[in-house]
């Protein structure tokens, strides 16, 4: 009997190992580098398809090559350079992009506008670096030519004119979405269903992080210079959500500390009380978009632009004692169940 007793306990002992074996989900990881931040790719599966990583990377650099401003031989740095009323040819990608570019500039009213990038310079977040600020005199010559309505498309955007030779684009604020759009493609092509895209925050979510069916988990950063602490951790699937913040990325100029995202309207580093906006969407790139669109608006205007596009956003907002107020637009407490919840 006790024999029995023991080959039963140790009949049980191995069900339950193999059980737990077989439910315990099994990743297929990798990353690296890519436009000056980090890329991972996360992927539950069984069969890891081992040509996937090269393929990515090989999708990434294509990327760069035709969207980065950091690099004189892309795509967007000869259109940069292209002279007034010349016919500018432009690929599929850089069409995709320019055209979504156009659409929410149009839907923001001018805050999201990738011609800002003479600004960007100027206050020192291009290429070049400067010491002191610019003065409202540069600013003013800058503005009077960084106007989206300065470049004319074709139909379909496959061809740009530009009406002054002194008009550059910045696509730091859309080209990275895009690119984890394009990853997620390409997983998909490869037959995955369940995976994760990261590209220095940036986010595409699909499928299930475990086999019975447990979502994937995306954390929104606390909105301060050294913390790598998580404000909230939300659940979700089959969407992208991309950040935009003023605590991490910045300069510092005759003692005073300058957010990157510059107000197209003003030309100046945005000035207002919202530390980070976090945009769900069906795309990547929208999501990357219309966060800057949003930082550059302010926590007021950011959230009547919310409502007004529907959009699912969650608002991090500097308050008085030093702290921070989340704020949720309608649309992202119905995604996420917090219509009950109070910021």
């Amino acid at each position: 009997m006790r024999a029995l007793r023991y080959i039963s306990i140790i009949s049980a002992l191995i069900i339950l190992a193999i059980c737990l074996f077989v439910r315990r989900p099994t990743y297929q990881e990798f990353g690296g580098q890519i436009f000056h931040t980090y890329y991972k790719v996360k992927i539950r599966t069984t069969a890891p398809d081992k040509t996937l990583p090269d393929k990515v990377l090989a999708a990434l650099r294509e990327v760069d090559a035709q969207m980065s401003v950091f690099r004189d031989d892309s795509e967007l740095s000869r259109l940069n350079r292209a002279g007034q009323g010349k016919t500018v040819a432009l690929s599929k990608p850089l069409a995709e992009v320019l055209k979504t570019a156009a659409r929410i500039n149009r839907e923001s009213n001018g805050a999201f506008d990738p011609t800002a990038a003479p600004l960007i310079d100027l206050w020192g977040f291009g290429p070049s670096a400067r010491q002191t600020p610019p003065s409202a005199q540069e600013i003013a010559d800058v503005l009077s030519y960084s106007r989206f309505d300065s470049l004319q498309f074709n139909a379909d955007f496959s061809e740009v004119v530009k009406l002054d030779r002194r008009v550059k684009l910045d696509l730091s604020a859309i080209a990275k979405g895009y690119a984890v759009d394009k990853i997620a493609s390409l997983i998909e092509a490869a037959g995955f269903k369940d995976y994760i895209v990261d590209i220095g925050g940036e986010l595409r979510l699909a499928g299930t992080r475990t086999t019975d069916g447990e979502l994937w988990r995306a954390g929104i950063g606390v909105p301060e210079q050294d913390s790598y602490a998580n404000a909230m951790v939300i659940e979700l699937s089959d969407i992208a959500l991309a950040t935009s913040g003023d605590y991490r990325n910045f300069v510092e100029q005759g003692g005073h500390r300058w957010s990157h995202t510059i107000s197209p309207q003003t030309g100046r580093p945005a000035a207002n009380a919202l530390a980070s906006a976090t945009v769900l969407a069906a795309s990547c790139m929208e999501a990357d978009a219309y966060a800057t669109a949003l930082m550059s608006l302010g926590e007021k205007d950011g959230q009547a632009l919310a409502v007004r596009l529907n959009l699912p956003v969650i608002f991090f907002v500097h308050d008085h004692a030093g702290g921070f107020q989340r704020l949720t637009s309608p649309a992202a407490r119905r995604l996420l169940g917090f219509e009950n919840e109070t910021d």
